[in-house]
């Protein structure tokens, strides 16, 4: 009995001297380490997690630029984390240096997207973009179709579109307009998966991995992303068997002379049609499934949140609406429908309102650009060492009044930049937004006309 006394002793004082070597080296790793960038002060064991446990980070770091620079090292636990406030940083170390910065956090919450990028930039580029264009075209006069027809819903309207385009983009599916539950399901997904990713929200597993081990019952995060899981899965499967049926269809159409070819065919339905031809699956079926789901993901919640921003333009700057909508007539007429591709260079100031720019003609050739997300960026990006959108694109030492929305700051030059000639000597070389990402991370849909559909 005194020998298996005298054991558990030894064995609780051990315990006790490893829980406390622990957590003091887990305090320790949460301190700011030497000759690391200059940033807050930070707390034992948390780091600076208290300073920016918000929905909108970017904004905090914005604000901690000017008081520390271009760069700024944080702490989130024992972990780093670097924000770059600058264009040229983002293009010094996440550009010219994408090797080293090309890796991806583990995310225990979040989920692994399978996909090529290789592929997927092939599937998008200008070949591939081409045989959309009058899809887009299409949906975007059934949506001039609905505003005009029942203005009162406009958010609906647009709710409805920046996920029917991609949808029958990506895998053929055409019921959105009759399914108002898979609209929900989809949209109801987007705001549960973006909670749980959104620091300062989502529970801090990487900090503390003991919240692995607590029982779901305990933790509703758990219980949402195990819904959450089950229902991306059940909607990202209704997209391959959509992709599916098309290609059915398709098959059968090729077999039979009194079916009418299918003219348009989905991004997913080309896959199956390239691995049936070639022998070889690149993708199963859940591969593909997350392929096209992920692509989903990166569409919608971007077009949806510039349309509805550009909404917010039109009715606060009626001023602007005007002289585009003048210009427009002047070129096309006022009844002689929208402004067609062959129009563009025609419409300068249209270009700038809608937030497009022509590349410069020593450049490759021409790709309009989304100008609109420098105003208002729809999204941050979030990583160990990320850009801060929202600061780049607001440098008021480029920018006059980048507040305001101008698009006349584009006619006098293509950066939208102060006319001086030390702003143009600093701009050069800036990509025309960052909303896509920068380096090997960036979003594949960037070498894509789509980009600024």
């Amino acid at each position: 009995m005194e020998v298996t006394f005298e054991y558990l002793s030894w064995a609780c004082l051990s315990i006790l001297v490893a829980s406390l070597v622990t957590l003091v080296r887990f305090s320790l790793k949460s301190l700011r380490p030497r000759n690391y960038p200059p940033g807050p002060p930070a707390l034992p064991f948390i780091g600076n997690v208290h300073h920016f446990a918000t929905p909108k980070p970017f904004l905090k770091f914005a604000e901690w630029r000017a008081k520390y620079g271009d760069i700024i090292g944080l702490k989130t636990g024992p972990g780093n984390l670097v924000v770059l406030n600058s264009a040229r940083l983002v293009r010094d170390l996440l550009d010219k240096r994408g090797s080293i910065y090309s890796g991806r956090p583990n995310d225990y919450i979040g989920y692994l997207k399978q996909w090529r990028t290789a592929v997927v930039r092939h599937l998008l580029g200008p070949t591939g973009v081409e045989q959309v264009l009058p899809v887009l075209e299409a949906m975007a006069a059934h949506l001039a179709y609905r505003l005009a027809a029942d203005p009162g819903r406009f958010a609906d309207h647009f709710r409805n579109w920046a996920l029917a385009t991609p949808l029958l983009a990506i895998c053929g599916h055409r019921g959105e307009q009759k399914e108002a539950a898979l609209v929900d399901l989809f949209y109801g997904n987007q705001d549960n998966w973006l909670t749980l990713l959104t620091p300062g929200v989502a529970p801090p597993v990487e900090m503390f991995p003991v919240l692995k081990w607590v029982p779901a019952f305990l933790a509703k995060w758990k219980r949402t992303a195990r819904d959450l899981r089950r229902n991306q899965q059940g909607f990202y499967g209704m997209m391959l068997e959509s992709a599916k049926e098309e290609r059915r269809q398709r098959k059968a159409a090729s077999l039979s002379s009194k079916e009418a070819p299918l003219r348009y065919e989905s991004l997913m339905a080309r896959i199956l049609r390239a691995q049936e031809e070639s022998g070889k699956a690149e993708f199963d079926d859940c591969q593909l499934a997350y392929l096209g789901g992920g692509l989903l993901d990166a569409a919608v919640d971007t077009t949806y949140s510039t349309a509805l921003t550009f909404v917010k333009i039109l009715a606060a700057r009626p001023e602007i609406m005007k002289k585009a909508q003048a210009e427009i007539e002047s070129v096309c007429g006022a009844d002689n429908g929208p402004p067609q591709p062959k129009d563009i260079n025609k419409l300068p100031y249209l270009r700038a309102y809608s937030s497009l720019e022509i590349a410069r003609p020593q450049q490759p050739p021409a790709r309009p650009r989304r100008r609109r997300h420098r105003w208002r960026v729809p999204s941050a990006q979030r990583t160990v060492v990320l850009h801060n959108t929202w600061a780049i694109e607001r440098d008021p030492e480029l920018y006059h009044d980048p507040d305001t929305f101008d698009p006349e700051r584009y006619l006098s030059n293509i950066y939208g930049v102060k006319p001086s000639a030390e702003a143009r000597c600093r701009a050069e070389g800036r990509k025309p937004n960052y909303a896509f990402g920068s380096g090997r991370r960036q979003c594949p849909g960037i070498c894509s006309p789509l980009a600024a559909s």
